[in-house]
């Protein structure tokens, strides 16, 4: 099996050669509690990827990560879609979101805390509280930007509100949606995190939490190395995801902008002429 190795390949293997040696240099300045080498944090990353309770840890907080966000991914979609359908609702809930979206996840975790206790519903809270914004604001975004002439053709031909709705505006919105999604799940990674070193005695935080207490900073690194491969995953796995069907589109599936245009014109006619309208 051949490995291809691009021009871009090679950058980031000379970046990450840079970082390594750079992080040994400073090694060997300072103290191994301050920052130890290279190697040590590769083999604490070894011992914790090998420790009964690995695969526990990382799954509890996979869990609290995925119901936060399935939730916030839920209700956020939602919302987003019925208020950016009605520009009165968004004028009168928009600034309602951006408050929640200024607040300060530290505050929240405070509440969820209170509210919720330390069993690490607080941290569900946290990721769910801050993703929702996220995505609603991104989708009504994405309805400022649906194309009008589309909507406007829809309408000469006589398209329902729901084929409007399952065929022109769904459609538009999906590079908004991803990219909500996609901004979330980074964020939900750094919040879940957070929340679980604040206030839970299980979970990945938890464990950096123990690793600090007794001035491991290898294994704070380790499981900071392994969150990062977790994240990355996560984010390729998204990509993936939306690419798989369309690979070369636009965000209606019709290549260019003037495939869009004569097809939907055909589309129309088409439709327009079987159902006898």
């Amino acid at each position: 099996m051949r490995i291809i190795i691009t021009k871009k390949n090679r950058d980031i293997l000379k970046m990450i050669i840079g970082i390594l040696l750079f992080w040994g240099g400073l090694s060997v300045i300072y103290s191994p509690i301050i920052l130890p080498g290279p190697i040590k944090t590769l083999q604490a990353t070894w011992n914790v990827f090998n420790d009964v309770n690995f695969l526990k840890h990382v799954l509890i907080t996979l869990k609290r990560l995925f119901i936060g966000l399935f939730g916030a991914v839920l209700l956020g979609s939602i919302l987003g879609i019925v208020i950016g359908e009605n520009k009165r609702m968004k004028y009168l809930f928009e600034p309602v979101f951006h408050i929640i979206q200024a607040t300060p996840p530290i505050s929240w975790l405070a509440l969820g805390m209170i509210w919720f206790g330390l069993d690490g519903q607080a941290t569900v809270f946290i990721v769910f509280i801050a993703s929702i914004p996220i995505l609603i604001i991104n989708i009504m975004e994405g309805f400022e930007n649906i194309d009008p002439k589309l909507i406007e053709m829809a309408r000469i031909f006589r398209f329902s509100k729901k084929e409007i709705l399952f065929e022109i505006t769904l459609p538009s919105l999906k590079s908004y949606f991803k990219s909500g999604i996609t901004i979330a799940v980074g964020l939900g990674w750094k919040l879940v995190i957070m929340g679980e070193v604040l206030s839970s005695s299980t979970g990945i935080g938890a464990q950096i939490t123990n690793a600090r207490l007794n001035i491991e900073t290898e294994k704070v690194l380790a499981w900071t190395i392994i969150i990062i491969l977790l994240g990355v995953l996560s984010q390729k796995l998204i990509d993936m995801a939306f690419e798989f069907r369309c690979k070369g589109k636009d965000s209606y599936g019709f290549g260019n902008e003037q495939n869009r245009k004569n097809i939907w014109q055909a589309y129309c006619i088409k439709r327009f002429f079987v159902k006898g309208r």
